[in-house]
């Protein structure tokens, strides 16, 4: 990944001046969708959450029966920084939650989490789970949209008739030399009227994804319940070491972007 040091960040003025100041209406752009999403990371960020609903259209790479029960599917993230996550998959026959609130991490249903336990190392079944930090101080945090190439950036209407951008960008290419990192490219639509965005696609060299964005919203915090098994999942939830929390996420979506 690109959040390695801050050296990079330097690196960014030092070589890349032009890509940075020649066009300033892009990456102003750029710049006012990531800001949202990057201040979720910041250290005093308050706690600051979102909830995102999604839907996977496509995805490439790997085993494509294994992504069967996750394309076309509703797909629910809630995130509240440093230690709050929830992920589920809304597929009425395929339903599947992975939560973790601090220290506690639940699964359901009971299928998914002997799954997960079973292939699980004793190192990972005696870990904790990490906070979702970035390591870089908040001011770099600001300056991580400067770290991506716009390849284009262009207006057009979506499919509302609303004015949008059609914006792609990739990961610079001298840093991914720096980082031995394959390219990572994202074509976005966002609305003119906020910033928010609306498709998204993804690819890289092993893998690609493509989603529509149904409904985003931050807030200061989330609910407590949000964070809490509901009733109706019953006996099928199980609860998990905390170190277990990175293979329950991988094993939710079969998805492995390595």
């Amino acid at each position: 990944m690109l959040f390695g040091s801050r050296r990079l960040i330097l690196a960014v003025y030092l070589l890349f001046p032009a890509a940075t100041f020649a066009a300033p209406n892009r990456y102003d752009i750029l710049a006012h969708v990531l800001q949202p999403y990057l201040t979720l990371f910041f250290s005093k960020s308050g706690g600051k959450a979102i909830e995102m609903e999604v839907v996977v259209r496509s995805i490439e790479g790997g085993n494509p029966a294994a992504y069967a029960a996750i394309v076309n599917q509703p797909v629910k993230l809630s995130f509240q920084g440093p230690d709050k996550l929830r992920v589920e998959i809304a597929n009425p026959d395929h339903r599947k939650i992975v939560c973790r609130s601090g220290q506690r991490v639940w699964i359901y249903p009971r299928e998914l989490a002997a799954e997960v336990v079973a292939t699980a190392s004793n190192a990972e079944k005696n870990g904790r789970a990490m906070d979702f930090r970035l390591p870089l101080n908040d001011q770099e945090i600001v300056l991580l949209p400067a770290m991506f190439r716009i390849m284009h950036c262009n207006s057009v209407t979506d499919s509302w008739g609303s004015p949008a951008w059609d914006i792609e960008f990739r990961t610079d290419p001298t840093l991914e030399k720096e980082l031995k990192a394959p390219p990572v490219i994202i074509s976005a639509l966002v609305r003119q009227s906020d910033f928010g965005v609306e498709h998204l696609k993804m690819r890289s060299g092993v893998w690609s994804g493509e989603m529509e964005v149904n409904g985003v919203r931050f807030s200061a915090q989330l609910p407590q319940e949000t964070w809490e098994p509901s009733a109706d999942l019953g006996a099928g939830v199980v609860e998990l070491p905390p170190g277990l929390l990175s293979s329950a996420l991988k094993k939710i979506s079969n998805l492995n972007l390595q």
